[in-house]
C-alpha cells in the first residue's frame, strides 16, 4: 500500500495491542517506520516482518469506496475472491489456493467464524468503523493454530487517540443504501470510548436467473445493521486496560441450487476485555473473550432451522527483550467451541483447544531470523506441534533474501465431522467422524527490493498437504495428497503524482491422486490499483484479472476468464465535508465466479461523509 496510507494507518490504531507506543499521524512516516502486529502478535517495522504483509487504512477503504471486506481482500496479492451472487452473498476467499475455513479472521485479535462451517461470514463484516486491516500470507499456525493456514486477516477498530467524528451515507445501484456514524472520545491517558453504528441495505438482484425454481425468480438482497463499541484507559505507565465488541444482524436472500431454504437472519456479536503490562523489557497481556455465529435459515416451505456457534477463548501473550537483537516469545491460548442445531442434533456439540506457544525474533546487521513453535491438544484430535523458520539477509542495503518454512493442521469442522445424513430433492450430505485433520507444509523463497519508498516482491513457494478435506458429492472425505505450487510477484511504486501497486500470481492447486485442478482456482490473476491526488481531489482506478477455473472437482466445468474495472474519485471540501462516486464493473462484463451465478452488472455508488 502506499507510504501515506500506511504511516496514518499504524499512527492512528497501533495503540489497539502496544499502549506505549504514542506516534501521530503523519503522512510523512518512512515505511521503515511503520508497524505492524499480526505476524507475530508483537509490534515489529513492517520491513522487518519475514512475511509479506499488506497494510489497509481507513483513508484507503474510504477512497476506494469499498461496501465489503471481500472488495478490499480482491485487491490483494496472493487473494481469489469467490461469490455466490454480488452484495451480501456467500463469499469464499482463497489465499495462495487454500480455501476460507483456512484463513484465520480476527476482529481485534480475536478469533470469529463459525465452528460448524469452519470459515467467518465475510459478507456481514460491515467496514464502517474499521481503522486498518493486516493481513498476513503464508502459514502462522505456528503462532495461531488451526485455521492459519494459508493467512491471517486481522480487522482493527480500536484508535485510543481522538479522531474526527464523522457521519456517512451513501446510495447506489439495485436500491442499495447504506448510513453510518462513528463517535470518537478522549485519549488513552484519560481513557477513551468510539462507537460506530451502522445501516446497510440493498434490493438485490436475481442472482441466479437460469434456476427452474420458482422462488428463485425474484431479487436477491440484504440488510445488515452493526454496532462497535471500543473503550480503555492506561492507568498509569505500567497497566492499561480495554474492552471492545460489536453486535451484528443480517438478514440475506439467496438461492439454492436445489429446492431449500432461501434466507436467513444472523445474529453476530463478539466481546473482549483485556489487561496489558509493561515493566522494562517485558510487555505482558492476558484477555477474555466471546463470540457468538447464529444463523435461522427459512423460506420455499421449508421448516425453519437455527444453527448457533458459541466461543469461549483465554489468551496470554508475552515478550521479553533479551536485548536490542533478541526477542523472547511466548504464552497460552485456550478456547471452547460449542455448537447446536434445532433441526438436527449433531453426535457431539463441543470441544476444547488448549495451545502453548513460544517464539524468538533476532536481528542484528544484515541478518534477520524468527522462529515459533506451538502445541496444541485439541479434545477431538489429540495434540499436534507446529513450527516455523524464517531468515532474511540483506545482501545490500536495499534488497534482502528471504527464506521461510513451516507447518499446519487444519482440524474438519463440527459440519465435516457430524452432521447427520439430511437431502434436499436428489441432493444428501452427512458427516465423516472418520474425518483426520489436514496436515501441510509450506516453503517459500523470496527478494525483497525496496528503494526510495518504491517496494518489488518476488516469491516462489509450494505446499504439500496431506489428508486434504474434499467432497465427494455426498460427504467429506481425506484425498491422499494435494500440491499447491506458486509465484507471486507485486510492486508498489510512484511515476509523478500516481501511486501504483500491481500484482501477478501463478497458481498451481492440484489434487495429487487425480491430477485435476482444485475448485474455484485460476492458475493467472493480475491486479492493478492506482491512486492520484489532486489538490482536494483523488482519483482510484482499480483493474483485476482472473483466469479460467474450474467449478467442479473433474474439471469439466469451466468458469471463463474475465476482467474487471472499477474507478472512483472523491473531493474534499475545508469544512469537513466530502463527497464521492463510483463506477464498478466499467465495461459491464458478464461473468460467473461460481456456476450459474450472476455477479453483478456496471454498477454505481455516490456518498457523503462529514467530519467533525
Amino acid at each position: 500500500m502506499n507510504r501515506s496510507i500506511l504511516a496514518t494507518a499504524v499512527a492512528g490504531s497501533l495503540l489497539s495491542y502496544t499502549p506505549f507506543f504514542t506516534a501521530q499521524a503523519n503522512d510523512a512516516l518512512a515505511p521503515s517506520e511503520v508497524m505492524v502486529i499480526t505476524a507475530n502478535k508483537t509490534p515489529q517495522q513492517i520491513e522487518q516482518v519475514l512475511a509479506p504483509v499488506e497494510v489497509i487504512s481507513r483513508d484507503e477503504i474510504d477512497a476506494i469506496q469499498a461496501k465489503s471486506l471481500s472488495e478490499v481482500l480482491r485487491r490483494l496479492p496472493g487473494v481469489q475472491v469467490s461469490n455466490l451472487g454480488g452484495y451480501g452473498q456467500t463469499t469464499e476467499l482463497y489465499v495462495r489456493g487454500r480455501s476460507t475455513k483456512n484463513t484465520l479472521v480476527l476482529i481485534n485479535g480475536v478469533r470469529i467464524g463459525s465452528a460448524t462451517t469452519g470459515a467467518a461470514n465475510l459478507s456481514a463484516i460491515p467496514l464502517d468503523g474499521v481503522e486498518r486491516i493486516e493481513m498476513i500470507r503464508g502459514t502462522r499456525a505456528a503462532v495461531y493454530g488451526s485455521d492459519a493456514v494459508s493467512g491471517v486477516v486481522n480487522i482493527i477498530t480500536t484508535n485510543p487517540n481522538a479522531a474526527l467524528n464523522r457521519v456517512k451515507a451513501g446510495y447506489g445501484s439495485f436500491n442499495s443504501y447504506n448510513a453510518s456514524a462513528s463517535l470518537y472520545f478522549g485519549d488513552e491517558k484519560q481513557g477513551w470510548l468510539n462507537v460506530t453504528a451502522t445501516h446497510q441495505e440493498s434490493d438485490g438482484y436475481n442472482i441466479q436467473p437460469s434456476s427452474s425454481t420458482p422462488d428463485d425468480k425474484d431479487d436477491d438482497g440484504y440488510r445488515t445493521q452493526y454496532l462497535v463499541i471500543d473503550t480503555g484507559k492506561a492507568l498509569n505507565s505500567q497497566w492499561l486496560i480495554k474492552a471492545n465488541g460489536y453486535y451484528q444482524t443480517h438478514y440475506v436472500e439467496y438461492d439454492n441450487p436445489y429446492v431449500g431454504t432461501d434466507k436467513t437472519d444472523s445474529d453476530l456479536y463478539s466481546l473482549s476485555l483485556a489487561a496489558q503490562y509493561l515493566r522494562k523489557n517485558l510487555t505482558s497481556e492476558f484477555s477474555l473473550s466471546t463470540n457468538q455465529d447464529q444463523a435461522e435459515s427459512y423460506g420455499q416451505g421449508v421448516a425453519a432451522s437455527t444453527i448457533k456457534t458459541q466461543r469461549y477463548a483465554v489468551n496470554w501473550n508475552n515478550e521479553l527483550a533479551l536485548s536490542q537483537q533478541l526477542k523472547l516469545l511466548g504464552g497460552l491460548d485456550w478456547y471452547r467451541d460449542k455448537v447446536g442445531n434445532t433441526s438436527t442434533a449433531m453426535t457431539k456439540d463441543s470441544r476444547d483447544n488448549a495451545a502453548l506457544f513460544a517464539g524468538a525474533l533476532y536481528q542484528k546487521n544484515r541478518v534477520s531470523l524468527e522462529g515459533n513453535v506451538r502445541y496444541d491438544d485439541n479434545e477431538a484430535f489429540g495434540g499436534y506441534t507446529t513450527y516455523q523458520l524464517g531468515a532474511g539477509y540483506d545482501l545490500t542495503d536495499n534488497l534482502q533474501l528471504i527464506a521461510t518454512h513451516g507447518t499446519a493442521f487444519k482440524a474438519p469442522t463440527f459440519n465435516d465431522l457430524y452432521w447427520p445424513q439430511q437431502c434436499w430433492g436428489s441432493y444428501c450430505y452427512q458427516g465423516n467422524p472418520d474425518l483426520n485433520p489436514e496436515e501441510s507444509m509450506t516453503s517459500e523463497v523470496a527478494i525483497k527490493l525496496h528503494h526510495q519508498g518504491n517496494v518489488v516482491w518476488l516469491a516462489i513457494y509450494q505446499s504439500q498437504v496431506d489428508e486434504m478435506i474434499a467432497s465427494n458429492g455426498s460427504t467429506n472425505v481425506n484425498i491422499d495428497e494435494a500440491e499447491i505450487k506458486g509465484f507471486e510477484l507485486a510492486a508498489n511504486f510512484y511515476t509523478g503524482a500516481i501511486d501504483h501497486n500491481v500484482s501477478y500470481d501463478y497458481l498451481d492447486a492440484k489434487d495429487k491422486s487425480t491430477n485435476q485442478h482444485l475448485v474455484r482456482r485460476a492458475r493467472h490473476s493480475a491486479k492493478w490499483n492506482s491512486s492520484y491526488k489532486l489538490a482536494s481531489w483523488r482519483f482510484d482506478l482499480s483493474y483485476l484479472y482472473q483466469g479460467k477455473r474450474y467449478d467442479d472437482t473433474t474439471n469439466t466445468q469451466v468458469l471463463d476468464p474475465y476482467s474487471l474495472v472499477d474507478i472512483a474519485a472523491s473531493y474534499q471540501f475545508a469544512n469537513g465535508l466530502s463527497l464521492g462516486g463510483k463506477v464498478a464493473n466499467l465495461f459491464d462484463e458478464e461473468y460467473e465466479t461460481a456456476s450459474d451465478y450472476q455477479s453483478p452488472e456496471r454498477n454505481y455508488y455516490i456518498n457523503a461523509m462529514y467530519e467533525f
